[in-house]
């Protein structure tokens, strides 16, 4: 006893060390484990026992990496530089559970291009945030016992510590172990899903893998897009157009032929709402009388991604799918693109865009300049005389965009609404809809949201014919994104009568796209399933644009009447199935029921050739450099 009190005596600051290190490495195991748990990544949320143990080995094998790393190289300040490694792990874990829950993704190293979105998107990051996160920082003042703890035992006895020879010995072994561990977990995870949907690194390795991951992907795709065009790239894009089936004599061409036009992007706004009521009341009454004089898409499903807002707007325009990581917007916004702003410049067209927001904001200044938009009305052209939610009332900014436009000369009017924004709460207290028990929740405040959306575009109609220029303008207008996030599930199933399940929760995730050609007649339902890049090709078609560099397809003239969608992260919905990429599952439409995967693998891979094409045409500047 004598020998071993006399040790502890010794040794007591080398004692401490130890469980300072073990404690660090059990509190970043403990906050990676509730970033898996929170998101559901890896986790069945309702089940501890369902925790994937192959991704939990992973982060436990990756922590001893980086703690042998920082234990190598630093000696005097490596408790210091340890505590330090824990508050940016835990700063990152948090961005990481917030954006996962507004966009379903962590946060991506292309964020770099966009932190000045940061101070702009506070409010939404607040109604993200729960009580329970505060998990990635309560382990922080226990550093301070051991500090002073230390600290307090070394004025009375001296603290040896280990020779460095030992040290390198221990930290080498603890790094040979970790890599072996981590060797046997990444060969058990299917890391050829990695390509298509950046979570699945996330879900089978842990988020600290997908952060190495998505750096080192940015980083190749970075470089990639300053090489030239590989000749098998530019003949799987050739090929591709080259096979793109098409309609012979298309219904509606160039019916709207050299009308305005004019484009809604309407903020948050889900095609749930459209012909449903609550406490029978309509949630769009005008909207819902608008479509029986429409074109009325009624199975479209957004497709963004990182960018959200910004990514709907690029698809429209350009009828190409968002890029896996980041935004377009940023990463790529001097591309050459063949966008409809500048097929409608070949035709004489004066370009508006109109956001009545920053113009920095998703850096759509820069975007709107190359994408060929004669002028971008952002917040500071706006009197701000009526403010709901982040700026001039969407009432106002309608009014106030007919005012700036040419109304003499043909125009695109691109406009970007902004009033119904997440989180709504400028729609708490307004009385346009009595939502009963969603009061005073996220749903309740959604739907007034898209109340006063219905009514603000109701006077927009109302303006155009004051104006003269309703009869001769094609009026387009969509919803950008979800307005509904996971967190919020019990209350949107609830409400929509549906159980909640991945089937069920995907086929929520619709926008309504409305093409209103005033006095042609064109009115169509169209049933089939198509997905928002499928919005410019039906435009075009109607005003007879030539534009051949489309991934979409026109959803007046869908060849073999066969509709679908491919999502960016890989999961594809179609009249027939629906595969989940998050589950690897395919799903009856008609049923919901799980569905044999080989009935539909071929048809899977077929689809999935979009995202490819999209990709080598933005990553490499394809338009560009084919022009060369």
């Amino acid at each position: 006893m004598k020998k071993i009190k006399d040790f502890l005596i010794k040794n007591n600051g080398t004692i401490i060390d130890a469980m300072y290190y073990i404690y660090f490495i059990i509190a970043i195991g403990v906050k990676i484990f509730y970033f898996q748990y929170t998101t559901g990544i890896s986790v069945n949320t309702a089940n501890y026992n369902d925790v994937n143990m192959n991704t939990m080995r992973a982060a436990l094998s990756i922590i001893l990496m980086i703690f042998s790393v920082l234990f190598l190289l630093f000696k005097k300040r490596r408790n210091g530089v340890l505590f330090t490694a824990n508050i940016i792990l835990s700063v990152l874990f948090l961005a990481d559970t917030l954006y996962f829950r507004y966009y379903q993704l962590p946060v991506s190293i292309s964020l770099i291009y966009q932190l000045k979105l940061i101070g702009d998107i506070t409010g939404s990051a607040e109604s993200l945030f729960r009580i329970k996160d505060i998990v990635y920082f309560i382990d922080l003042p226990v550093y301070f016992i051991f500090f002073f703890t230390k600290k307090a035992i070394g004025k009375k006895y001296p603290s040896s510590v280990f020779k460095r020879g030992y040290e390198f010995v221990c930290a080498v072994f603890i790094m040979v172990i970790s890599i072996l561990m981590f060797r046997t977990c990444f060969d058990r995870a299917n890391t050829a899903l990695h390509a298509f949907d950046r979570n699945y690194a996330a879900k089978d390795l842990s988020i600290l893998y997908y952060h190495y991951y998505d750096i080192k992907n940015f980083i190749h795709d970075e470089t990639e897009r300053r090489k030239p065009l590989t000749a098998e790239e530019k003949q799987i894009v050739s090929d591709y157009f080259a096979n793109k089936k098409k309609a012979e004599n298309p219904r509606y061409n160039s019916i709207a032929k050299d009308r305005n036009l004019i484009i809604v992007q309407v903020e948050a706004f889900q095609g749930f709402v459209i012909e449903n009521t609550i406490n029978g009341q309509e949630i769009t009454p005008f909207l819902n009388s608008l479509i029986k004089d429409s074109v009325y898409m009624e199975n479209i499903y957004h497709q963004v991604a990182g960018g959200n807002t910004s990514d709907a707007e690029f698809i429209t325009n350009n009828s190409l799918y968002p890029i896996g990581s980041g935004a377009i917007y940023f990463r790529y916004p001097n591309n050459l693109y063949n966008s409809l702003a500048k097929a409608l410049k070949a035709e004489n067209y004066t370009t508006y865009a109109s956001h009545a927001y920053k113009p920095s904001f998703w850096n759509r200044q820069n975007f709107y300049d190359n994408a060929g938009f004669d002028n971008f009305f952002h917040l500071y052209k706006y009197e701000l005389d009526e403010v709901i939610g982040w700026a001039v009332s969407d009432e106002s900014f309608f009014r106030q965009t007919l005012d700036m436009v040419d109304l003499n000369n043909k125009f695109y009017s691109f406009n970007v609404t902004l009033s119904s924004h997440h989180p709504y709460d400028a729609f708490i207290g307004m009385g346009n809809l009595d939502v009963g028990k969603y009061q005073g929740k996220q749903l309740g405040s959604f739907l007034k949201g898209a109340r006063y959306d219905d009514y603000a575009l109701e006077r927009l109609f109302e303006m155009l014919k004051e104006r003269g220029i309703y009869d001769n303008s094609v009026i387009v207008i969509y919803g950008d994104h979800s307005a509904l996030f996971e967190d919020q599930k019990e209350d949107l199933c609830e409400f929509m009568g549906v159980e909640y399940n991945e089937f069920n929760w995907k086929n929520l995730q619709q926008i309504p796209v409305i093409i209103h050609v005033p006095g042609t007649g064109l009115t169509e339902r169209v049933t089939n399933v198509g997905g928002q890049i499928d919005t410019l090709p039906t435009v075009a078609n109607l005003m007879g644009l030539d534009m051949p560099y489309m991934l979409g397809k026109d959803m007046l003239n869908i060849p073999d009447n066969k509709g679908y969608a491919v999502l960016r992260y890989s999961t594809v919905i179609t009249d027939d199935y629906m595969y989940i990429s998050d589950t690897s599952k395919y799903y009856d439409m008609k049923t919901g029921d799980v569905i044999d995967s080989k009935i539909y693998s071929d048809d899977l891979k077929n689809k999935l050739l979009d995202l490819k094409v999209s990709d080598i045409i933005i990553n490499k500047d394809y338009f560009r450099k084919i022009n060369k």
